[in-house]
């Protein structure tokens, strides 16, 4: 019998192993065949469970599921796979319900004082989850509180610091007047790792290297907005004055290759504990680290948090603060942070560019612009291809009362929640609470064409106060009109930033009822939306959103700025 418990156990950990490997198919195989053998044994049945979910085999897993329950009614770890198949199913609204009774069930549990350190673990995921749930359907306070839950249970540092992040980009989709507590939410951030010795000194001015080492540090140098729109800075930074060394934190594919070839250095980092990385960065004597995620998922902040770099920045790929005190600059542009405004929520000194903070490059497979839909179809279409997540209450308000003054348009709008019947059926429901009836939505989950489905839309409307990034410049590539609502805050004036750079200003509404006024104008402008859509992506071109070279000297020259300034009071000059 020894000996039949001992191969058993060998065979579970082989089936682990293959698990972990990303071998799933291998390791559903094996744990069917000891199943043959051992048919109550929970803990094999849960990992065929696991591996049959992950190749999408999602009957079969909950077929698993429910012979682990036949065995043991209350296994949480049963529960928790469940939820992951009710996620890759997109059943939202059933995820969170079994989240909820799951969450519950655990509170319990560790109330009762039965094994709280085990059941702390599943609970920590299971608010995690429920997080990420609640932002998909729009319910953004409750996310943010759920993440903060996942990241109080947590017991490493690293992982708290994954879910507080979680937190801070999801209270980004908070409407205005529930963003006065995100000053002291950010700087909660920083205070994890308040103990953290910083990896660089004063006596790094003195360095005097030939060039300025600059570091891009980043989970995004692939095939992601932010690998585009880093490519000019790497190719075009002057290597006269300038190193340019990449950290890459993720699965390098083909644009992680052309990314590559611009760089002096290229490092990977993927899968480096923060330390680890941190002393690779500090190893190359980098003199400004330039952080590319903010608090986007598998972002590198950790990294940053121990200062291996004396100068930091962050920018391009997140707009609001980090709440990180070792990050010194925030990368932004004069129209974002106009001068002479400060931002008290910011943990960062604001580096103004004096055009844009980013740069757009046209995709090389852009489609052809076509006519106006309207023309065709006999009405206007606006629409918004704008994560749904960013459709606030006020938003669909505003929207509503666009559809009101012109009766016969519609609204197209086109996100991952709509890729799911109980998607839709949330949005359908957000729709009506705000008086906006279905049959004048159509909502698109996400496909292969993204670019040419522009094409349906007439005239793009922006969301507020969480504005549209890569979106709004691939509506004018497009010679879709983007119109935009100026915010009171940093990330509530991007849109505006990118229609000035875009050379588009009249299209920036000061107030809620000058948006609904410049969008009614442009629907009630038939000849004018047809100009716009053959002269907005030349004008584009024009323009110092893709002015690379200057963008890129401007960048330099902040650059150099900021290092003379650490250096000048480090004493080195």
């Amino acid at each position: 019998m020894e000996d039949v418990q001992a191969l058993r156990r060998e065979i579970l950990m082989q089936a682990n192993a293959l698990y972990e490997a990303h071998r799933y198919a291998q390791a559903a195989e094996i744990a069917g065949e000891l199943l043959a053998v051992f048919p109550a044994d929970v803990e094999m049945r849960y990992i065929r469970a696991a591996a049959l979910t992950e190749m999408g085999a999602y009957e079969e897993a909950r077929a698993e599921i429910e012979g682990i329950r036949a065995v043991c009614p209350d296994h949480v770890g049963a529960a928790r796979q469940e939820i992951y198949i009710d996620r890759a199913e997109g059943k939202i609204r059933t995820q969170i319900v079994h989240l909820r009774a799951l969450i519950a069930a655990l509170e319990e549990r560790i109330a009762a004082g039965k094994q709280p350190a085990y059941h702390a673990v599943f609970l920590a995921s299971a608010y995690s989850l429920l997080g990420e749930a609640l932002t998909l359907t729009g319910e953004s306070a409750e996310a943010v509180d759920a993440f903060l839950a996942s990241s109080r249970l947590e017991t490493m540092r690293e992982k708290k610091a994954v879910e507080y992040s979680n937190a801070l980009f999801a209270s980004n989709y908070l409407p205005a007047h529930l963003r006065a507590n995100n000053t002291a939410l950010a700087r909660g951030y920083g205070k994890l790792f308040a103990d953290v010795t910083p990896l660089a000194r004063a006596s790094d001015a003195r360095r005097w290297h030939k060039t300025l080492r600059i570091g891009y540090i980043s989970p995004d140098l692939r095939a992601h907005p932010v690998g585009t729109l880093v490519q000019p800075l790497l190719a075009l930074h002057d290597r006269t004055r300038f190193s340019v060394y990449c950290y890459a934190n993720c699965a390098e594919d083909a644009v992680s290759a052309r990314l590559r070839a611009h760089a002096d250095v290229w490092r990977s980092i993927r899968g480096l504990p923060a330390e680890e990385a941190a002393a690779c960065v500090r190893g190359d004597a980098i003199d400004i680290l330039v952080d590319l995620a903010g608090h986007t998922e598998q972002n590198v902040l950790p990294v940053l948090a121990r200062r291996p770099a004396p100068v930091q920045v962050t920018g391009i790929g997140y707009f609001n603060t980090t709440g990180l005190p070792a990050i010194d600059y925030m990368l932004t542009d004069v129209h974002v942070d106009p001068i002479g405004t400060a931002d008290p929520s910011f943990t960062e000194e604001m580096l103004r560019l004096p055009h844009s903070h980013f740069c757009y490059t046209l995709p090389e497979d852009l489609p052809a612009v076509t006519p106006p839909p309207m023309e065709r179809r006999g009405y206007v279409t606006f629409g918004s291809f704008n994560n749904f997540s960013k459709v606030t209450e006020e938003v669909l308000h505003l929207w509503r009362a666009l559809l009101d003054a012109v009766p016969h348009a519609r609204l197209l709008v086109k996100s991952k929640l709509f890729g799911s019947a109980e998607g839709r059926e949330i949005a359908v429901e957000r729709f009506a609470r705000c008086g906006i009836a279905a049959e004048r939505v159509e909502m698109r989950g996400f496909g292969p064409h993204h670019l040419a489905e522009y094409g349906d839309m007439d005239i793009a409307l922006d969301t507020f106060p969480y504005t549209g990034g890569m979106t709004t410049c691939e509506a004018l590539a497009m010679g879709v009109p983007v119109v935009t609502l100026r915010g009171e805050s940093h990330g509530a004036r991007f849109g505006e930033s990118l229609l000035r750079n875009a050379n588009q200003p009249e299209l920036i509404a000061a107030t809620p009822e000058d948006y609904v006024r410049l969008a009614v104008r442009l629907a009630s402008s038939p000849e004018r939306l047809r100009t716009l859509r053959m002269e907005l992506r030349p004008r584009l071109e024009r323009s110092p959103l893709m002015d690379a070279h200057t963008y890129v000297r401007d960048v330099e020259a902040a650059y150099t700025e900021i290092w003379e300034k650490f250096v000048r009071a480090a004493g080195g000059i």
